[in-house]
């Protein structure tokens, strides 16, 4: 009869905790919503058409102005070169090392010019080199300069090596409020051209 007993409580507990489980798979799918709006997406919803465009980029040795370029061409954009207040050196160590300080301090240097009526453009690409597995720290600050709210924004960079994404988690947090889109790290003009295409930025 004991044994009986401690069987039915035994089973007992299991169900409360079956229940307390599904107490907070409801609140996990009452949250999923916030995190699918902030999913990076695959795609340009719509695509570009009828759509006000940018490129805005930044470039230390002139291969992320190559991609800026190509983006622009293909898609009709505009272009707007981002410059720093203070230039990075020349020389490539120097400009590592001060790139390193920056991303440590977590940094915000300034930014030299601004876009006139960003309001206007409803798609904006962001280029930018890969420094530490980051964006230069500027461009975060250029970023965080604008309301991004219902813009879709398109990061894409280039690198030794070091792909995209974590560039691109930090670029989320910057844009606040946009839409952001799956960004390219290559530099080969045949698979940027893919890519728009694959993004739906070009037929």
């Amino acid at each position: 009869m004991k044994k009986l007993v401690t069987m039915i409580v035994t089973a007992f507990a299991a169900l409360m905790l079956v229940g307390c489980g599904a107490s907070e798979s409801g609140s996990a799918s009452a949250a999923a919503p916030q995190a699918k709006a902030g999913a990076i997406a695959d795609t340009i919803d719509g695509g570009l058409q009828g759509k006000k465009v940018l490129v805005a980029y930044y470039s230390w040795s002139g291969n992320t102005k190559t991609v800026a370029e190509q983006i622009q061409r293909e898609t009709g954009a505009d272009i707007f070169f981002i410059q720093p207040q203070t230039a990075y050196p020349g020389d490539y160590r120097e400009c590592v090392d001060i790139a390193k300080k920056e991303m440590n301090e977590n940094a915000r240097p300034a930014v030299a010019n601004k876009v006139e009526n960003m309001d206007q453009y409803d798609v904006v690409f962001v280029g930018y080199p890969i420094w530490w597995g980051k964006a230069p720290m500027f461009v975060y600050t250029f970023l965080e300069s604008y309301n991004f709210q219902g813009k879709t924004v398109v990061p894409f960079c280039t690198t030794g090596g070091t792909p995209i994404g974590g560039s691109m988690a930090d670029a989320q947090k910057s844009a606040a409020g946009a839409q952001l889109v799956r960004g390219s790290d290559s530099s080969d003009p045949a698979a940027v051209s893919k890519w728009l295409k694959d993004i739906h930025a070009v037929q």
